[in-house]
């Protein structure tokens, strides 16, 4: 969530200050707010369901929200996201097993008819998304569901049946909770405080984001680095982390590059996770640094390499912007084969995408042209070639 901040600060940066901005999520911005870790929010598990107020049906009509004996799912979706365009077939299969036990999977989503109508009659959709969609352009099911859950990534899923939520994940956890539901089993013992405790996180960032863009659409650095002071020390060590990677933008975006250097040394020197090595060679090649640093970026790149035995797409991904920034096309080209070749199916799309828009650059500029060799100092890439699988 936080990181498009980082994107708005490159753009920022790029643009010479007239970058676009972040739209500020919903939800209140009261600091106070940040500091209730153990809120719980209006809906969750054992919660009445609400019924759906949904303007238009394509694909199906409305089913009987009232039927105590239905378990329903609703997975809300958008057709600009790959994973949630991809969860409709699969929920569509959920649907078919499971129909004749009285389970009925409905897909919601916030736009139009029109908007996703071509996507859901395409000869791509068609056949393999069979289940109702409801379309929302008005919000009002958004805000029933998922503002009140405090959820803000698409796809998400609620089950519920009996008038209640049950259950509130995503599309990849759904199935078994649906079979432990059919057989008697479900119990939301545990569930319920670890889900709430992920949806009190995920309130947090949401005010920690629109504190920070309200910031810095003043251009107050100084007021976002007491902000990123209290994100580092919050008990969500995800949350903490993004903390500490928008710090070195927000310092760059002030004017303080070399504090904005130390803080990339600290991550990676303090940090064993890849993750954070692979953001750092990104920060340091991006427009963030208007002098990027390719040799400190390379060496960020292969750390996240080597922290992550070499199964992870996205180090590999860090590597081909690393050497794409630094000239060397070819070199970004193969890294992004390898990138490919490890990447799990909800990767592959984007991954796609940025292969094809390296070759558009290649095209347009000479700078991106193949070398026959890497430019000197730099450290060489690891085969192209995977040698183990994810």
């Amino acid at each position: 969530m936080l990181f498009a901040l980082l994107t708005t600060l490159a753009l920022s940066i790029a643009q010479d200050g007239t970058g676009a901005r972040v739209a500020p999520p919903g939800g209140p911005a009261d600091e106070r707010e940040t500091k209730r870790s153990a809120a719980r929010p209006p809906l969750s598990f054992d919660s009445p369901m609400p019924i759906p107020d949904v303007e238009q049906w394509i694909n199906g009509s409305a089913p009987n929200f009232s039927d105590p004996n239905t378990l329903f799912v609703f997975v809300f979706w958008a057709s600009n996201i790959t994973p949630a365009r991809e969860a409709l077939p699969r929920l569509s299969r959920l649907a078919e097993t499971y129909r004749d036990k009285g389970v009925i999977v409905v897909a919601m989503t916030s736009e139009p008819a029109d908007g996703v109508r071509p996507l859901i009659e395409s000869p791509a959709y068609k056949s393999a998304v069979t289940i109702p969609v409801g379309c929302d352009p008005d919000r009002s099911t958004f805000q029933q569901f998922m503002t009140a859950s405090w959820q803000t990534s698409l796809p998400t899923v609620f089950v519920a049946k009996g008038g209640k939520v049950l259950w509130i994940g995503t599309p990849r956890e759904v199935e078994p909770v649906v079979i432990s539901v059919l057989n008697g089993s479900w119990t939301p013992t545990g569930r319920k405080d670890s889900h709430d405790r992920d949806a009190a996180t995920t309130k947090r960032a949401g005010a920690f984001e629109q504190r920070l863009n309200t910031l810095l659409d003043r251009r107050d650095f100084d007021g976002m680095l007491l902000i990123l002071d209290e994100m580092e020390r919050d008990s969500d060590p995800t949350l903490a982390r993004e903390g500490a990677l928008l710090r070195v933008g927000v310092l760059q975006q002030a004017g303080k590059s070399d504090a904005a250097l130390r803080a990339c040394d600290e991550l990676l020197e303090k940090s064993q996770d890849w993750f954070v090595a692979a953001e750092v060679a990104k920060m340091l090649a991006s427009p963030l640094f208007l002098k990027p640093d390719i040799s400190r970026a390379t060496l960020a790149a292969l750390k996240a390499i080597a922290l992550s035995k070499q199964k992870e797409a996205l180090a590999y991904v860090a590597l081909s912007h690393v050497q794409a920034r630094g000239g060397q096309g070819d070199l970004a080209m193969r890294s992004l084969d390898r990138a490919l070749a490890l990447a799990l199916p909800d990767q592959r799309e984007a991954i796609q995408e940025e292969i094809e828009w390296l070759k558009d650059q290649t095209a347009a500029d000479p700078n991106l042209a193949p070398a026959s060799t890497p430019q000197p100092g730099t450290p060489p890439v690891p085969s192209a070639q995977p040698t183990t699988t994810p």
